[in-house]
């Protein structure tokens, strides 16, 4: 059978088992591998050899970096520093610019924290502030909303990402670079321009004397001693990033040296992240004194299981994809159509994560697909990494349980998520892919992209 129709029918049974049987993203993408190997013909024992090694080589580029950045994570999040960082952003813009404020707080805690528990994390706050400024809470939730998804789903060192740059071949320091460069105006642009449309005339007028009492709320704003501050938070949150990314730009100037291989060395994204993770650990034990460092560790490593199992079953799928000519059927197919390779990777992930509601395996599965049929096309594997994340951000419908979210913890209803996910992620996406397809353009003089 012909790869391109197998997919098809293999995507359409995945669809079924993750949405209607609820089987698990991780056994749905293992079982898609096996029946789709056996769809087309591949022997069993190259079905047996490709599938542990898509495994391992999934685990060889990004396992570790899942396990150190979700360890990294829980420090932060459980010592109460996301939340101090959250505080003192609303602090440092100030009572006209709240919504300005949860946007960037948005921005910066998805990069190392996983949306989820971000989102959970500064909802009190959100609520809180909302209460006081009773400005529109639609308007609040498009600002969080948005500046977590787009980091959640495009900047490492968060497993979607990562894994896409992986993927293809990408140098991960500048695939945060450019991920942040692409994504930050998006960010704005809906997350703080469409939220403040959202908040209507009469909304705004009500609001304007309660404004006025948020900077003078201690009980909500003041700094919590017994809680890392806010800079020291903010610290901790870019630390890692700037150990990869310092590294990433001096390797442009210098090539050979002992200067050289210290900083490449510190630099590597592993490493980077298993110092900042021992780092933060240590820094924040203070306020978390019930375990010890090397406790929360292991409790904290324990409930990365199930995120390592599902990115390796999609390394599984893609290894399996990868040993046909699909490739090659789609860029016959793209010619004949005269489709922009760039819209190849986005329009799939959107698709896909329309449709199993998870955006890590909606990267995974496009990036296995679109990634060989980009760089044959001469695509630079930024370019295509980054089509592929901002078209799985884009698609948030009722299939994604992140969907629900402002239902859940901001008191919306079904009609106001529509307006607050689905709609802010489909403008912060086509913006991210307006300013890609500008990058692209100019691919072959910018730094990093090749």
């Amino acid at each position: 059978m012909s790869p391109l129709v197998a997919f098809l029918v293999v995507f359409i049974i995945l669809l079924i088992a993750l949405i209607k049987l609820k089987v698990t993203p991780s056994v749905g993408l293992f079982a898609a591998a096996v029946i789709f190997g056996l769809m087309v013909g591949m022997p069993a024992a190259d079905i047996l050899s490709t599938l542990p090694a898509g495994f391992g080589n999934m685990m060889k580029s990004i396992g570790l970096l899942i396990v150190f950045g979700s360890i990294f994570g829980d420090f932060l999040g459980n010592s109460g520093a996301t939340e101090e960082l959250a505080k003192g952003m609303v602090r440092l813009f100030g009572k006209k610019n709240d919504l300005l404020a949860l946007n960037l707080v948005g921005f910066i805690l998805s990069i190392p924290i996983y949306f989820g528990c971000a989102y959970i994390m500064t909802a009190p706050l959100v609520n809180a502030i909302q209460k006081i400024s009773k400005k529109s809470m639609k308007g609040y939730v498009i600002a969080i909303f948005t500046g977590l998804m787009l980091t959640h789903s495009c900047v490492a060192p968060t497993p979607g990402p990562l894994a896409v740059a992986g993927q293809i071949g990408a140098n991960v320091g500048w695939f945060i670079i450019w991920g942040i460069i692409v994504c930050l105006p998006a960010s704005l642009l809906v997350g703080w321009l469409y939220a403040n449309l959202v908040t209507s005339k009469e909304e705004k007028k009500k609001s304007h004397e309660a404004m006025k009492e948020i900077v003078e709320d201690d009980e909500l704003l003041a700094p919590d001693p017994t809680k890392p501050s806010a800079l020291k938070a903010f610290l901790l949150v870019i630390f890692p990033i700037v150990l990869i990314v310092f590294a990433s730009i001096f390797s442009l100037f210098v090539q050979e040296g002992v200067a050289y291989t210290v900083i490449n060395f510190i630099g590597n994204s592993n490493i980077a992240l298993f110092i900042a993770m021992l780092v933060t650990g240590f820094v924040l034990h203070k306020y978390m004194p019930e375990k010890s460092v090397m406790q929360f560790i292991d409790d904290s490593a324990n409930s990365t299981g199930n995120i390592l199992l599902i990115v390796g079953a999609g390394g599984c799928f893609a290894a399996m994809l990868g040993a046909t000519t699909m490739s090659t059927d789609l860029v016959n197919i793209m010619s004949a159509t005269n489709m922009p390779v760039i819209l190849l990777g986005f329009l799939l992930a959107f698709c896909i994560r329309a449709a199993v509601g998870s955006a890590t395996a909606a990267m995974l599965t496009s990036i296995a697909i679109a990634g060989p049929v980009c760089l044959v096309a001469g695509m630079s594997p930024i370019i295509a990494g980054l089509s592929v994340c901002l078209g799985a951000s884009s698609a948030t419908f009722p299939t994604d349980v992140t969907f629900w979210f402002p239902i859940t913890y901001n008191g919306l209803n079904a009609k106001d998520c529509i307006m607050t996910t689905t709609v802010p992620c489909i403008f912060s996406g086509l913006i991210g892919l307006i300013i890609l397809a500008v990058l692209n353009a100019f691919a072959g003089v910018l730094p990093g992209m090749f």
